[in-house]
């Protein structure tokens, strides 16, 4: 959205928390993350108390939002946070110019976000600004592929491009359009194991679920769930609470 007010919090500034302190990841074990979707703040700290139970992490899609504190979202977040601009072209609602996303990840740096996510596709000048700024802040360098999943070789090839960034996390999300897509995106985890970098790698889309289910139990940083049915940021991603049983059929 294009003109989202940041509101003013009347409470002190949150400190900065890294990873392993009070939102701590959890260990060796598949995690979920839950996207808040919401118009305000106010309808956000809601969601964010109810996805607390539900998620091992937590996403603040700010593109959906006409206002927000980040402060106060960040407070009430027992989970680590990953704060999310996401543009249309990559499956977002974000119509803001590039510095004013660029304003609102460095805020949330500022605010003591646990990860923000960085699309690939912005241009260099403002993905320098924000990784030379990252403070304690985890950076994903995201790229979202909407129209289909290229050859295995050519995603090996984007990997790579992408875990050359700098970026602690690689993202990169296809669309499946037919079963086979799953096998070449799920193929990246095993080098992503190789080389060191985590990735968050699956496809979208009805087709795409087996490989929202089978990346973490193969070695991917995260999945995603919906708070509830309806509560998509995505399609094809399956509600928190019936992600969470499924792979407990699938021990780590």
């Amino acid at each position: 959205m294009n003109n989202l007010k940041l509101e003013q919090s009347t409470e002190l500034s949150m400190a900065k928390i890294p990873l392993e302190g009070k939102r701590s990841l959890p260990g060796n074990k598949p995690r979920i993350c839950v996207p808040i979707l919401a118009k305000n703040t106010e309808e956000a700290l809601k969601k964010i108390a109810r996805a607390n139970s539900l998620a091992d992490i937590l996403e603040f899609r700010l593109d959906v939002m006409h206002s927000f504190c980040l402060e106060k979202m960040l407070r009430v977040a027992s989970r680590p946070v990953i704060v999310t601009y996401r543009s249309k072209k990559e499956g977002g609602e974000g119509t803001a110019d590039y510095d004013t996303r660029t304003r609102y990840l460095l805020d949330a740096i500022e605010k003591g976000a646990d990860l923000v996510d960085v699309e690939h596709s912005m241009p260099m000048e403002f993905k320098d600004r924000i990784f030379l700024n990252r403070g304690n802040s985890k950076i994903i360098t995201s790229l979202h592929l909407m129209d289909g999943t290229p050859e295995l070789e050519e995603l090996k090839k984007i990997f790579i491009r992408l875990a050359g960034t700098g970026a602690d996390i690689v993202k990169i999300i296809t669309k499946a359009k037919v079963f086979e897509d799953n096998l070449h995106v799920l193929d990246l985890i095993p080098m992503s194991l190789k080389v060191g970098t985590p990735v968050i790698a699956f496809c979208m889309g009805q087709m795409g679920q087996v490989s929202r289910i089978f990346c973490c139990p193969l070695g991917g940083f995260l999945t995603f769930a919906s708070l509830q049915e309806g509560q998509e940021s995505a399609d094809g991603q399956i509600p928190a609470v019936e992600m969470r049983k499924i792979l407990e059929k699938f021990p780590v």
